[in-house]
């Protein structure tokens, strides 16, 4: 942090702070320089999560019955625990900042008791999917969400997108007011993703994400059966969990014989030495019929970053972040022959890679650089404050 300007505190509402698949949560909060981040949530995540600070963090639900009507009354009533306000109050927040829409319909309650104003990230999925998909399969959080959308829209002094079919989203599908619509990129953390020459493996793709549908690993393997009837050599990495994990092996063993490995999912500190290792990145995300489709995706900036190509699809925020022909290909989506010539070309051709890398490096430097995009983001900060102070002396 920045020792010659004063810092202030913010409270970031996330429902469960954090598991290991939001590390652009924790180092966007972590990161900021004028602002100091006190991460609250109803519960800790049950699986593999980010460590955070005891002095930083907390949480309503602490286990047994008080905690599980404390996280009822956080989400259902809009009642924090007493000692949660407590514990807030005394950070003295300037503001509250929640990620992904269901978690603002929530810390929109505590904002209003703080009486600061509120900010909301929101991030795909949580507002992509359809209305009807979220009444018939999503989980209590989003339909609370649509319940309170209306309000919500009121009551958000800022809502953070990361990407211009975000915003899109958004305004004509969310109707939120398109002057409280700021588009801050997620940034990556450069200095702790440096390329280093000589380590690749030769034929290495790598694949990161969730394992589910949307994702479009089954497309990737169909895709590398062709490449490795063409090159003779491509061995897939593939880290990360989901409930497609059992199917998917299942696939890849029958497709690619032994040419792949399924790590499971992994630390920062293992995706940063599988970058290292990988000739390519891949990850073909899909639109699902749902709505559900992917608006920017952070691991395509650290590929980038490490100076990897991409090839990926031509779906929702992709293309706002791979440039086709400059840091990686893009393919239509589900189109298989054509994530196999985009992988057979660049598995075939070093200095093409080299070029793409380096562009992908250039890009990320300009345009999703941690430092840079949270001090951006730290600009809306002062903007929501400066009206919120100016609405409160006209005594609004």
């Amino acid at each position: 942090m920045d020792s010659g300007r004063s810092v202030r505190a913010i409270i970031v509402y996330r429902n469960q702070p954090l598991p290991v698949s939001e590390t652009f949560v924790y180092h966007q909060a972590m990161g900021l320089e004028r602002f100091e981040a006190y991460i609250v949530g109803s519960k800790f995540p049950q699986g593999p999560h980010i460590p955070l600070p005891a002095e930083r963090v907390y949480v309503a639900n602490r286990g047994g019955l008080l905690g599980w009507a404390q996280e009822v009354g956080l989400k259902v009533g809009g009642w924090p625990p007493p000692e949660m306000m407590r514990w807030m109050r005394d950070k003295r927040p300037a503001l509250v900042h929640a990620h992904f829409a269901p978690d603002g319909a929530v810390a929109m309650h505590i904002a209003t008791r703080l009486r600061v104003p509120l900010v909301v990230s929101v991030h795909g999925s949580d507002v992509t999917m359809s209305d009807a998909h979220v009444l018939r399969h999503s989980y209590t959080n989003h339909r609370l969400y649509l319940l309170r959308r209306r309000r919500l829209a009121g009551a958000a002094a800022r809502v953070v997108v990361q990407s211009d079919f975000l915003r899109s989203v958004m305004v004509h599908r969310h109707a939120f007011p398109e002057h409280r619509i700021a588009l801050v990129r997620l940034g990556v953390d450069l200095d702790r993703l440096r390329p280093v020459a000589g380590r690749t493996e030769r034929g290495s793709v790598l694949y990161v994400g969730r394992l589910t549908e949307r994702k479009g690993l089954h497309y990737l393997i169909h895709a590398l059966r062709l490449v490795r009837t063409r090159l003779g050599h491509a061995r897939l990495t593939v880290i990360g969990d989901g409930p497609m994990r059992a199917n998917l092996e299942a696939l890849a063993a029958e497709v690619l014989g032994d040419g792949f490995v399924f790590l499971g999912a992994q630390p920062e500190r293992v995706v940063r030495e599988q970058l290292e290792r990988a000739d390519v990145f891949c990850m073909p995300s899909i639109t699902m019929p749902s709505g559900e489709v992917e608006t920017l995706g952070v691991v395509f900036l650290e590929a980038m970053a490490m100076m990897v190509p991409v090839v990926s699809c031509r779906s929702g925020g992709i293309p706002e972040v791979v440039v086709h022909g400059s840091t990686g290909l893009l393919a239509d989506e589900r189109d298989v022959d054509g994530l196999a010539r985009h992988l057979t070309a660049l598995l075939d051709d070093r200095e093409l890679r080299d070029r793409m890398g380096r562009a992908g490096r250039d890009r990320v430097e300009q345009e999703f650089d941690l430092v840079k995009q949270n001090r951006l983001l730290e600009d809306v900060y002062d903007a929501v404050l400066a009206e919120h102070e100016g609405t409160r002396g006209r005594g609004v």
